[in-house]
């Protein structure tokens, strides 16, 4: 028997029913054997094999599934073939003759769609069983050059016939199995292919595609059977696909390649490169085209972020019309001159670019002199644009003042901090930030003209108060001690108004020297700081006000943790504390039991302390202004003088700290004091 005419029929099945894949096999010692196929692959007979076999066995009737998917057993079935999803399935049995009936093979169709075969199909096919049946029973023979091997009528009844000596069906046998290993490769390479392969029809229906399109897109491969290219195209880049498409149908390219966007099933976009080339019918029909996809997302996104990072340094500066960046390469000539080096230094941007290095911009005597103290510094000669960025290429910073020289020759002071610029840990470049520091040094001047005037006005100020507390107080004392001679001696005299207003005067004025002596001794300070603990302080004032605290029963509850330390002056704590604990005896409430809480803890750079009464109180709303102020009193209390918690206010801010106060009347106060302990 000739194998081609068996697989000329097995085309033929295919051709009468609208499939694509037909399948001959004989039985052997009951196990099927291949003879002819059309449509499959030579690594996927097997499986065909096994798939027709579980249905037909020796049956001698036809089997049918005219919709696989309503069947039962639809899911266990295509495991046997995953790369082709079988919907419809016809398998006709090859009996040798009518009298014994024996099952000698089968012919059997398959296709990826439903159908319904109608009566004229099932005779045709019949037909060829009945031919494929006499085949297999005669010996092989030659046939003549023009022997006719078959002739019938396809569904549209038109004929079907075909010609050939054997030795040109065998050459054509030999192109099929040679085909066979072509698509065999083929499909290997383009299932496995690193990047996106996929057929497409004419219309844009995808046909086939591989793992990796399936990956890009997000779909599956039946999902993106059901849609084309175009419904998943970004309808920017559609209209020149579509355009290039057209070219290629109308053989004005062989091929196209284009960066275009297509939507991820999950709605992100994704980019890609495609490159497209056509396959046509010997008619010159298309066939299909071949599409290869290569996934540039991530690429894409970089290159975004590169843009936005060059946009926004290209922004910063443009924007920097007060600030000179001068950037150069390695060997120092300048690459990038901003718009705040063009307005500092008169230059225009293209007359320095690429033509000189930033020593133009420089006094050479400040260059050679910066070269001396390096080359003496480093022990090597460095001289020329190297003076400029050597710390900076040695890893070391690099800040300094220096004179800048204007294209008309004027000069002025900037400070330049210079960076260098670095690719795979190699300096490519520097970058140069200067600031005109004009105003700066003349608000400097100022400043220092200022503490001149200050230092000379703080040595009057000293003197002055040596004045007040040597000179005046001893006037003062001696003052006060004549009226206590004469009182003593002539007592009658001080029953006169005016002796006595004169005594009081007296007394006055000794207690304002005193007080002014004080503040200012506060204001001069310069005693050494110590680390002090607050808790031996309160001890201290406690032992000493033991008497006060006892006439006015007040309670006194210490929480302090030891130790509780802060940097601060001795006498000003000292002083602190004293007056904060006597204004709470001072203003104890009469009618209840009085306590003071004294509390601290370190919270952030602070020690915060507080003494927490439950005295008369302070109107805050009317006095809360002025509570701090000197001679400022609250109460009808004859030894208040209003000096005390001006000072202490003094006292915490020269030591770095504030004081705050919380108080309602008939309640209680608690002021609270932040000193610093670092």
């Amino acid at each position: 028997m000739d194998l081609n005419e068996f697989y000329f029929l097995a085309k033929l099945a295919t051709q009468i029913t609208d499939s694509k894949i037909s399948l001959i096999t004989t039985v052997d010692n009951n196990e099927p054997k291949p003879v002819a196929e059309y449509g499959i692959l030579f690594d996927q007979i097997p499986r065909f094999v096994s798939f027709s076999w579980q249905f037909l066995d020796s049956k001698k009737d036809i089997v049918t599934f005219q919709n696989f998917e309503e069947e039962p057993g639809f899911q266990k079935n295509r495991q046997f073939l995953p790369d082709f999803p079988i919907q419809f399935f016809l398998g006709i049995p090859i009996i040798r003759n009518k009298k014994d009936g024996l099952v000698m093979g089968h012919l059997s169709i398959f296709d990826d769609k439903p159908k319904i075969l109608n009566q004229s199909q099932i005779q045709l096919l019949t037909e060829i069983t009945s031919r494929i049946s006499d085949l297999i029973c005669q010996k092989p023979i030659e046939l003549p050059t023009d022997e006719l091997i078959l002739q019938g009528r396809n569904p549209g009844d038109e004929p079907l016939s075909l010609f050939g000596s054997s030795q040109a069906i065998s050459e054509i046998q030999k192109l099929q199995k040679e085909l066979r290993a072509s698509e065999t490769a083929f499909r290997g390479n383009f299932d496995n292919a690193a990047v996106g392969m996929a057929l497409i029809d004419e219309n844009g229906k995808w046909l086939k595609v591989n793992k990796r399109v399936c990956e890009i897109v997000g779909y599956t491969e039946s999902e993106l059977m059901q849609l084309t290219f175009q419904d998943i195209t970004h309808p920017e880049d559609l209209n020149a696909d579509l355009s290039y498409l057209e070219e290629l149908v109308a053989d004005k390219r062989k091929f196209y390649q284009m960066e275009k966007r297509y939507f991820h099933k999950n709605g992100n976009t994704v980019y890609i490169i495609l490159a497209v080339s056509m396959v046509k019918t010997e008619e010159g029909k298309v066939n299909y085209f071949v599409s290869q996809i290569i996934d540039i997302t991530e690429w894409k996104l970089v290159e975004q972020k590169l843009k936005i990072a060059l946009a926004k340094n290209q922004a910063i500066l443009d924007a920097s019309t007060l600030v000179s960046i001068i950037t150069t390469d390695a060997e120092g000539t300048i690459t990038d001159f901003n718009n705040g080096a063009e307005k500092m230094l008169g230059y225009n941007s293209d007359e320095l670019i690429g033509k000189f290095t930033p020593e133009i911009l420089h006094i050479e005597s400040e260059i050679e002199s910066r070269s001396k103290l390096l080359t003496s510094e480093y022990n090597q000669t460095i001289e020329g644009f190297n003076v400029l960025v050597y710390n900076a290429k040695i890893g070391k910073p690099n800040t300094l003042e220096w004179i800048y020289k204007r294209k008309d020759g004027s000069t002025f002071p900037v400070l330049i901090s210079i960076t260098a610029m670095k690719q795979n840990e190699k300096i490519s470049g520097y970058l140069g930030v200067a600031l005109d520091i004009s105003e700066l040094k003349k608000a400097e001047a100022e400043i220092q003209s200022l503490l001149d005037i200050t230092n000379e006005q703080n040595h009057r100020l000293k003197n002055f108060t040596n004045i007040v507390s040597h000179n005046l107080r001893s006037h003062s004392f001696g003052i006060s001690g004549m009226m206590d001679i004469l009182q003593k001696s002539y007592p009658d005299y001080f029953q006169n108004e005016m002796m006595q207003l004169l005594f009081g005067a007296t007394e006055n004025l000794k207690l304002t020297i005193e007080d002014l002596t004080a503040v200012i001794k506060v204001n001069l300070a310069q005693e050494n700081y110590e680390l002090i603990d607050i808790g031996q302080v309160v001890r201290k004032n406690i032992e000493s006000l033991a008497l006060q605290i006892l006439e006015s029963k007040l309670k006194i509850e210490v929480n302090l943790s030891s130790p509780l330390l802060v940097r601060g002056i001795p006498a000003y704590l000292d002083s602190i504390a004293l007056n904060l604990m006597t204004n709470a005896i001072k203003y104890k409430a009469n009618d209840r039991s009085s306590f003071l809480k004294i509390s601290g803890a370190y919270k952030n750079k602070f020690v915060v302390i507080q003494f927490e009464d439950n005295g008369q109180g302070i109107d805050l709303k009317k006095h809360g202004d002025k509570l701090f102020g000197m001679y400022k009193t609250f109460h009808e209390n004859r030894e208040a003088r209003g000096v005390g918690l001006f000072i202490s206010k003094n006292q915490i801010e020269t030591m770095g700290g504030k004081i705050e106060v919380e108080s309602t009347v008939g309640t209680g106060t608690k002021f609270t004091v932040f000193l610093p302990y670092e």
